[in-house]
């Protein structure tokens, strides 16, 4: 039985779907492929402190979509240093998934080679209260220490990022009334006015820690240009 023209038409276009949807996914699954990038180590010598604030940035499908909520920045993920006898740890609120280190969906606290190589970063930026403001040490420390009390409650984490609701959390907010209980008075400009389908009201993005003159890079990691978050997929 021959196959009138219009049905070969419609197979065709069906089959080119099919190897289209097949090569996107291909596609996708290689740009958000952890594995692909090398593993991040601080250097033995660096001196970080508790309180010190950490961004980064990453491949992976999660990082890719908060940068893409970000205007494609370059950070997707905020968490604050804690250093101990035991060694450096980092503070941060996560939602769960694919290397949170087991304490995924709260706020958490993971030592900090887990941090760097769990989920696929490829961008670092270790930032410092400047010494010019006053009690910079101090206030450091009780960011740090509120922090601390953050996950020692489990405080989950804010998938809707509602920074007008602190019984929940996102990276961001954690670090921001950490200092801002600490009594460090954050700039205006950190907060932004954000109207999408998932954020509809005030949001702070790990980027606008970045964009704070009073504090001064402590450490820097960018990737080889081939790893580099980029805006495509």
């Amino acid at each position: 039985m021959r196959v009138p023209g219009r049905k070969r038409l419609l197979v065709a276009a069906l089959c080119l779907l099919v190897v289209g949807a097949a090569l996107a996914g291909w596609q996708l699954h290689r740009a958000t492929d952890t594995t692909r990038v090398d593993d991040i180590a601080a250097p033995d010598q660096l001196d970080l402190r508790s309180g010190d604030i950490i961004v980064a940035g990453g491949v992976s499908l999660q990082s890719r979509l908060v940068r893409q909520l970000t205007d494609n920045s370059r950070y997707s993920h905020v968490g604050m240093i804690e250093a101990t006898p035991a060694g450096l740890f980092v503070i941060h609120a996560a939602p769960k998934g694919e290397g949170d280190g087991g304490v995924g969906g709260k706020v958490g606290r993971i030592p900090l080679d887990l941090f760097l190589t769990e989920r696929g970063y490829v961008t670092i930026k270790v930032m410092r209260l400047s010494a010019e403001r006053a009690a910079a040490d101090q206030v450091a420390k009780d960011a740090c220490a509120y922090a601390v009390r953050c996950a020692q409650q489990d405080i989950p984490f804010d998938a809707k990022f509602d920074l007008e609701e602190q019984e929940r959390m996102y990276c961001s907010e954690l670090i921001y009334l950490a200092y801002q209980r600490a009594g460090y008075d954050w700039p205006d400009t950190l907060v932004a006015d954000v109207s999408t389908l998932i954020v509809d009201g005030p949001l702070i993005t790990p980027d606008a820690f970045v964009d704070c003159d009073d504090f001064e890079t402590v450490w820097e990691y960018q990737p080889p240009e081939e790893t580099a978050p980029r805006n495509q997929s």
